[in-house]
């Protein structure tokens, strides 16, 4: 019986120490990436979270076409910093503009995409 607890015990030693070790790995990870994207060398475009906008449902969209992204104040607003050369800016403008996006009465919402460097 003894034998039987030190082995769980055991097994939740392991198991907590994998998760941390998984968790670091990944935190540092995001913190890589995050760093690129604020790198002043890094070609990047910024775009405005439209109010009541889930901000992971456009970097999701953004990961799923191979663009790297992250959310960030600009200013006083809420946006998206995504990665992106001069020549992809319309490919970014596409992906964008193909995200469902519902209005606060339910209703699809259809805007065109405009970059904060552009205003």
């Amino acid at each position: 019986m003894a034998a039987a607890i030190v082995f769980l015990l055991v097994l939740v030693v392991i198991g907590a120490v994998g998760i941390n070790v998984c968790l670091r790995d990944w935190v540092r990870e995001e913190s890589r990436r995050e760093a690129h994207l604020r790198d002043p060398g890094t070609h990047t475009v910024a775009y405005a979270i439209p109010n009541g906008v889930d901000p992971a449902t456009i970097t999701t969209a953004l990961g799923r076409a191979g663009l790297n992204s992250g959310v960030e104040r600009v200013g006083m607003v809420e946006c998206v910093r995504i990665e992106c050369h001069d020549w992809q800016r319309e490919q970014v403008r596409r992906v964008l503009e193909d995200i469902p996006v519902n209005a606060y009465d339910g209703s699809l919402l259809q805007a065109r995409v405009v970059f904060e460097d552009e205003r």
